[in-house]
């Protein structure tokens, strides 16, 4: 049986909880800027745990301290597969690349189970402290993402009753060095002008109908635009009314949905409100 005392009841819940903090950290924490300052900031955090494995003389909780390292590796690779979306040929290499270097690792091990001293490993927290910092403020002061809304100067409506047109394009430019997460701007539209010409048939008795349209930014799902790089998304719009097919209608940006049901019919674009995360809109 073993005998597990206080030592080894309070090392063990301590490397539990930072292994879960971090874990929580990586999936489940926005932090509003790069990626890479993210995993600046975990790695900073598990340099310091691989210090304190180095400069303890309790073996047990240099042991610890390696689990803490090898399972929040595992997460950060992970979080990486899925911010980037690599593939699973990529992802199946890159975990067999992550085995082979932990049996590397452990040749590496002196007598005492350590890799380097206590100092090296001071030295080491240091270094990453130095280099996060300049990565944090490279990502903080280059700004985020330029959102540009180039709308169409109209959309032609064929046959499909459920038919997607493109109303506009979201050009997303990012200035800065680091992948940045796109966030696009939340866009609306509404059919301005008299449009009854195109309103569907109503029921007997019940209030007359309107004709109907929406959009939205065609911008995938947790979609990353690399450094220096920029990456164009469809807006795409649909019509929901009678008399359509065939039908031309002009497309205007404005400030907000017009209030005005005379004169020719189009279609109003503007934006609609802000997301959490900042962004700057050109239009």
């Amino acid at each position: 049986m073993v005998d597990i005392d206080s030592e080894t009841l309070f090392n063990a819940a301590a490397a539990a909880l930072a292994t879960v903090a971090v874990l929580f950290f990586v999936f489940n924490v926005e932090v509003g800027y790069s990626p890479v300052s993210k995993t600046a900031l975990v790695l900073l955090f598990l340099t310091g745990v691989f210090a304190l494995s180095q400069r303890t003389d309790d073996y047990q909780l240099t042991l610890l301290g390696y689990g803490v390292l090898v399972v929040s590796g595992v997460g950060l690779f992970f979080d990486a597969v899925s911010t980037f979306d690599v593939g699973d040929l990529s992802t199946v290499l890159g975990l067999l690349v992550a085995a082979g270097l932990l049996f590397f690792a452990r040749t590496r091990l002196d007598e005492d189970d350590r890799f380097v001293t206590g100092r090296q490993a001071t030295y080491a927290v240091g270094v990453v402290a130095a280099c996060v910092a300049v990565v944090l403020v490279v990502d903080v002061a280059t700004g985020g993402l330029t959102y540009e809304l180039r709308p169409a100067s109209d959309v032609e409506y064929t046959e499909s009753h459920e038919e997607e047109m493109r109303v506009a394009s979201v050009v997303v430019t990012n200035p800065t060095p680091l992948p940045e997460r796109v966030e696009t701007p939340n866009y609306g539209v509404c059919a301005a002008g008299d449009w009854s010409e195109f309103a569907p048939p109503s029921e007997p008795g019940r209030p007359e109908r309107d004709a109907d349209i929406d959009a939205y930014v065609d911008d995938g799902y947790n979609d990353h635009v690399l450094g220096f790089e920029t990456k164009t998304y469809p807006v795409r719009l649909h019509i929901r009314g009678a008399n359509l097919t065939g039908e031309t209608f002009p497309v205007r940006t404005t400030a907000d949905c017009p209030d005005e049901e005379t004169g020719a019919p189009y279609v109003a674009l503007f934006e609609s409100g802000r997301r959490s995360n900042g962004y700057r809109v050109a239009a």
